[in-house]
């Protein structure tokens, strides 16, 4: 199945469970994370998901504001890289650009 075949809200569903296993997955090492914890962050991330709150206008998610800014690890960065491919592909399909 092509990626341009897959619906757009199944297509962020997958994205977001994907950075959902990301988050967890730096939680359950802390060589992955830098200045600190991601748990608040996937409590965002889980709601904005069961909420399905993308879909309204209450969209952006809600990064902890050092991811990012400060000596992130490499998976870290991959984290806040493919949340901006997340919010760039709902603006794109779903807010109209």
């Amino acid at each position: 199945m092509e990626i341009n075949d897959v619906n757009p809200e199944d297509h962020i569903q997958h994205m977001l469970q994907s950075i959902i296993a990301q988050t967890q997955s730096i939680i359950n090492d802390s060589c992955k994370q830098s200045f600190g914890s991601l748990e608040y962050f996937l409590g965002h991330i889980l709601e904005y998901r069961d909420e399905q709150q993308y879909t309204t206008d209450e969209w952006h998610i809600r990064t902890p504001r050092w991811l990012g800014e400060y000596g992130n690890t490499p998976e870290e960065e991959e984290l806040l890289s493919d949340i901006y491919r997340l919010q760039a592909y709902i603006a794109e399909k779903l807010k109209g650009g």
